[in-house]
Parts: structure tokens; C-alpha cells; sequence
């Protein structure tokens, strides 16, 4: 069987159709900004090593919790077979195949984590476990070649003064001052 690597920019628009929003009204009107923010949001398309599937995440206005749920789908290039691989409230993002196609890696701030983790969850569905306790958040997460090693971005912990400072809300900042260096992990 031969595989065709499809160009990832035109998977947006596939994954667009696909989830559009509701229905248009019989009645025309001016979108308003609501609606705008009712609109779902599909980004960050990964496509599969075998190219057969993406991965995308799709944001949606949680209007009890006002701010934007993010979820990880995985559909076939055909438009076929959509599922939704994460549920909750708490929101996920970042979805990176193995290389061998098997699971994925995604980021999420779960529970009691501190700030953004790494979880894995195998590309059929499932219940994902989280891989990593970092003392600060985690992003731009990516596997090594052989699928032994996953390697992110994090910045360094807050001293103990910058921990205090944070716990009775003093939020002076000085930009030159301020930094916190990001290192490869």
C-alpha cells in the first residue's frame, strides 16, 4: 500500500468542514463577537507517520467556566473516523505521535499538578497516564527517533523569595530582572 503525504495546512480545512459549528439560522444577521467566540477553534494538526491520521486539537467557549476547553481528535485523512481522545474540563493540548504510530503525548494540567504536564495516552483511546512532575510547566514536547525519550522546553523553579512574593501577590515585575531562564529537558 502506498501512503501520500498530504501537506499539513491543508488538513485545517478538512478539519474545519468537518467541525463546523451549528447550523446557520434561517434568519441572516451580522455575526456578533458571541458568536465569534462560539465558533470552535481546530489547531496544532499532527499527522500521522504512516499518514493515514491526524491528530488536532479543538477549542470551544465554556461559558460556565468563561474561558476556552481544549480537546485532542484524531480523524483519517479521509475525513472518516472521528474520535475524541481526552475529555474533561480541564483542558488538553499539544498531541504528538511516537514514532511508531502507537501513542501520544500531550500536555494537560490535571489534578493537582503544578502547571502543564506531559501525559501519554495510547492512539487507540484509553485512559492516559501522566509521565512527568516537573516543577514548572512543560511545552513544546517531542520524541526522540527511535520513540525511547521525550524531550520539552521547561523554565527554571521560583526561588523561595519569587514563591513568597507569589503567595501574598506581589507582582511587581522588572523585565530586565525578571527572566527565568528555559532549558531542554
Amino acid at each position: 500500500m502506498r501512503v501520500i503525504r498530504r501537506n499539513p495546512t491543508s488538513l485545517f480545512y478538512l478539519l474545519a468542514a468537518l467541525l463546523s459549528a451549528s447550523p446557520l439560522s434561517a434568519q441572516k444577521r451580522p455575526m456578533s463577537v458571541l458568536d465569534l467566540i462560539d465558533v470552535p477553534f481546530v489547531g496544532d494538526a499532527q499527522l500521522s507517520p504512516d499518514g493515514t491520521q491526524v491528530l488536532f486539537v479543538k477549542s470551544t467557549a465554556d461559558w460556565e467556566e468563561n474561558r476556552s476547553i481544549s480537546h485532542i481528535f484524531r480523524v483519517d485523512t479521509d475525513g472518516s473516523g472521528l474520535v475524541q481522545l481526552t475529555h474533561g474540563k480541564e483542558g488538553q493540548s499539544s498531541p504528538r505521535w511516537s514514532p511508531d504510530g502507537l501513542h501520544v503525548a500531550f500536555t494537560a494540567n490535571r489534578g493537582d499538578d503544578e502547571g502543564n504536564q506531559i501525559y501519554l495516552l495510547s492512539a487507540g483511546g484509553g485512559e492516559a497516564r501522566r509521565l512527568t512532575a516537573h516543577e514548572t510547566s512543560v511545552g513544546n514536547v517531542s520524541w526522540s527517533p527511535d520513540g525511547r525519550f521525550l524531550y520539552f522546553l521547561a523554565s527554571d523553579p521560583l526561588s523561595d523569595e519569587e514563591e513568597k512574593k507569589r503567595e501574598v501577590r506581589d507582582d511587581v515585575f522588572a523585565f530586565d530582572e525578571n527572566f527565568k531562564q528555559i532549558h531542554l529537558w
